[in-house]
């Protein structure tokens, strides 16, 4: 081991949704990631997740063969890779990234005070791609709750005039005050997303999430030019590099950052502040990860830069644990009136509960058994 580790293991888990979630890039059944723990020379423990989007195909290979190589390589003793290492693997590189860096910044954190940073932070409701009604009822349902920003999954719906029926009954459902944002997850083309955004923004949209594919920035730019609706990048976030080229072609209002797509909470913070020098906010968000994902999540929202002067006030969409049957925490993160409340232990200020990782896990590796 290095780092002042000395030992480290990674459990897969697989937790079930308490529903299924329905977007246009496919539907979640469950949730499945790795909980990477690293010990010091004292017996203190530090917590990581990694986890990859709903279609990761090769990359969930990848990913369990470079946890196996750190947590179980050579004599047993492992080594954990460096950044740089990381990043050349790709997404499965990042997304293992994510998991160490935050592990390590869990063991650094635990042993001193903790320092500034937001007490708690705004956090969105999210709505799978539901119903008319469903929609509306459980918009409703969140702004009672005390949400103040609501997210809707859109994108499958055959024609402009489903999508305004249903988005305009979630506005009518939350009332003028809640914000509402739309998230595409790149279902649409440009031409489409051209129209479908100017249908919707008659119901005060915040911000439109990845109308069009992720791959070429200059799409997502087309959409942005002259759009009646901020555009938000998502998908497009997919690292460091990534989020540069985005910034340079001035594709996106709001960029979307998930710490576990991007590489980690380093990575995250260094997205938002190329944000932030350009006059972009920047929106933390999440893969439904569980409550150790979360909590790493959070700590970045509370962290943020201010953009152009002005503190960062956009929701994040970092509220999704009570989607997982269990958020394998003893303390669920808590929401208070629509703001996610940061813990005040050391570290992340969280902890597993070994009986519910028990229950859901589905393989074991590492020095530390």
């Amino acid at each position: 081991m290095s780092g002042g580790v000395v030992a480290a293991d990674a459990i897969r888990v697989r937790v079930p949704f308490r529903r299924a979630i329905a977007t246009a890039s496919g539907t979640w059944t469950h949730r499945q990631s790795w909980i990477v723990r690293l010990w010091d020379a004292g017996g203190a423990v530090g917590l990581g997740e990694a986890a990859l989007d709903f279609d990761s195909g090769e990359s969930a290979a990848e990913l369990a063969r470079l946890i196996r190589l750190a947590v179980d390589g050579p004599a047993g003793g492992g080594r954990l890779p460096a950044a740089a290492e990381l990043e050349a693997a790709g997404v499965p590189g990042r997304a293992f990234r994510c998991a160490l860096d935050t592990a390590l910044l869990d063991l650094r954190l635990g042993a001193m005070p903790r320092a500034g940073g937001l007490r708690s932070v705004a956090v969105n409701a999210t709505i799978g791609f539901l119903g008319l009604r469903e929609s509306a009822a459980a918009a409703r349902a969140a702004a009672a709750a005390g949400f103040g920003t609501i997210k809707m999954k859109v994108g499958p719906e055959r024609d402009t005039a489903e999508l305004v029926e249903r988005v305009a009954a979630v506005r009518r459902a939350i009332g003028p005050r809640v914000r509402l944002r739309l998230d595409v997850n790149g279902a649409w083309d440009v031409a489409t997303a051209r129209k479908r955004i100017a249908a919707a923004a008659r119901c005060d949209v915040e911000f439109v999430e990845q109308p069009v594919a992720a791959g070429d920035p200059r799409d997502l730019a087309a959409v942005r030019d002259g759009s009646p609706v901020p555009i938000a990048a998502d998908e497009s976030v997919s690292s460091v590099a990534a989020a540069r080229e985005l910034l340079e072609a001035g594709a996106a209002d709001v960029l979307v950052v998930k710490p576990a797509r991007v590489g980690g909470p380093e990575a995250a913070r260094e997205i938002a502040a190329l944000g932030a020098a350009e006059g972009v906010p920047a929106v933390v968000s999440t893969l439904f990860e569980t409550g150790v994902g979360l909590a790493a999540a959070l700590g970045v929202a509370a962290g943020l830069p201010s953009v152009a002067g002005r503190a960062n006030d956009l929701a994040h969409g970092i509220a999704t644990a009570d989607m997982l049957e269990s958020d394998l925490l003893v303390r669920p993160l808590q929401i208070v009136a629509g703001r996610m409340i940061v813990p005040e232990g050391p570290g992340l200020g969280i902890a597993l509960d070994e009986d519910a990782l028990r229950r859901y896990a589905v393989e074991k590796l590492g020095t530390r058994r």
